[in-house]
C-alpha cells in the first residue's frame, strides 16, 4: 500500500509541473466592444487576421521546480525500491525461521518415534527372555522327575529289550515259562567251571556321568572248541553293548562296544555267560534257552560312571 501511494503521489507531481509549464505562460487575450458601423457603408464584417500566438519562454526557476520534483521522484522510487527489499529480506527471514521450526519438530517428532520403537522392542525382548527363561525352567524340572522317577524304580530299568520280547513270547506259549526257569539257573549258576573267554580290559570301564561316551571290551575265546556268548548288563538305560549274542571259533576275538548315555552318578557291570556251541550258530538266543548249565563260568566286567 506504501509504495502505490508514492507511485500515484509521483505521477500527480509530475502531471501538474507539466501542466504549469505548459499552459502557465498563455495570457487569454479580452475581447473588446464590437466598432459600430457608421451610417451609409456595409453591414459586412471585417474578418480578423489570424495572428500565431507566441508561446512563453520557460522561466530559470521554473526549470528548477521541474528538477526538483524529478529528484523527488527519483529519491521516492529508491526509498521505495529499498523498502521493498527490506520487506522482501523480512519476508524470506520469516521463511527461513518457519522452515527451521518446521524441522526442529519434524526431528522431534522422529526422535520421539526412534525412542518409542526402541523401548517397545526392548519390551519385546525382555519377553521373549522371560519366555526362553519358563521354558528353561520347565525342562530342568521335567528332567529332575525323569531322574527322581529313574531312581524310584531301578528295577524296572534294569530289565533289558530282550527279557521283554522273552515276556511277550512267554504269553503266546507257555512251554516258554517252562524254558525261562532253567535259563535263570544257567546265567546265576556259574558254578566253580572256568570261563572259556577272556575280556581285555578286565575292567572297571570309567565314564563321566555328564557326558556320553563309549569304550571298547576284547572277548577272546581261550578254549578248544568254539562257543557261544551272551552279555547281560545291570543297567539297560544308561548303558548298551554291541553285539549282545555271538560265536568265537578258539583263539578268535571280537570287539565288544559298551556305549554310555549321561546319567546320575552310578555303578554297575555287564555278565559274560559262555558255553560250548551245540547248535545253528545263526539261532545263538534260541539255543542258550535250551541249555541247563553253561560249560564255562560267567565273567563279569565292572563299570563306574561318575
Amino acid at each position: 500500500m506504501a509504495i502505490d501511494s508514492l507511485g500515484l503521489f509521483a505521477i500527480l507531481l509530475i502531471f501538474s509541473s507539466f501542466w504549469i509549464t505548459v499552459c502557465g505562460g498563455k495570457k487569454k487575450k479580452k475581447a473588446g466592444p464590437k466598432p459600430t458601423q457608421p451610417p451609409g457603408k456595409s453591414t459586412e464584417t471585417a474578418v480578423p487576421l489570424n495572428t500565431p500566438e507566441k508561446t512563453p519562454e520557460k522561466t530559470p526557476e521554473k526549470k528548477k521546480e521541474q528538477t526538483d520534483t524529478l529528484k523527488s521522484l527519483d529519491k521516492s522510487k529508491k526509498s521505495g525500491t529499498e523498502g521493498e527489499k527490506k520487506e522482501e529480506k523480512k519476508e524470506e527471514s520469516e521463511m527461513k525461521k518457519e522452515e527451521e521450526k518446521k524441522e526442529e519438530e519434524e526431528e522431534k517428532k522422529e526422535e520421539s518415534e526412534m525412542k518409542k520403537e526402541s523401548e517397545m522392542t526392548k519390551n519385546m525382548s525382555k519377553v521373549d527372555d522371560k519366555k526362553v527363561e519358563d521354558k528353561k525352567k520347565e525342562e530342568k524340572k521335567e528332567e529332575e522327575k525323569e531322574e527322581k522317577k529313574e531312581e524310584k524304580k531301578p528295577e524296572e530299568k534294569k530289565m533289558s529289550a530282550e527279557k521283554e520280547k522273552e515276556k511277550k513270547e512267554e504269553k503266546k506259549s507257555p512251554e516258554k515259562e517252562k524254558e525261562k526257569k532253567p535259563e535263570e539257573k544257567m546265567e546265576n549258576d556259574g558254578g566253580n567251571e572256568k570261563p572259556h573267554v577272556s575280556a581285555d580290559p578286565v575292567g572297571p570301564l570309567l565314564f563321566k556321568a555328564d557326558q556320553s561316551s563309549q569304550s571298547k571290551v576284547v572277548l577272546k575265546n581261550i578254549h578248544d572248541k568254539k562257543i557261544m556268548f551272551k552279555i547281560k548288563l545291570s543297567d539297560n538305560v544308561s548303558f548298551q553293548v554291541n553285539p549282545v549274542f555271538g560265536v568265537l571259533e578258539p583263539g578268535k576275538t571280537v570287539d565288544v562296544a559298551v556305549t554310555h548315555r549321561k546319567s546320575t552318578p552310578k555303578e554297575g557291570k555287564l555278565v559274560i555267560v559262555n558255553t560250548v556251541l551245540t547248535g545253528d550258530e545263526k539261532k545263538v538266543a534260541e539255543l542258550f534257552k535250551t541249555v541247563t548249565k553253561p560249560t564255562g563260568g560267567a565273567l563279569t566286567v565292572k563299570w563306574s560312571a561318575k
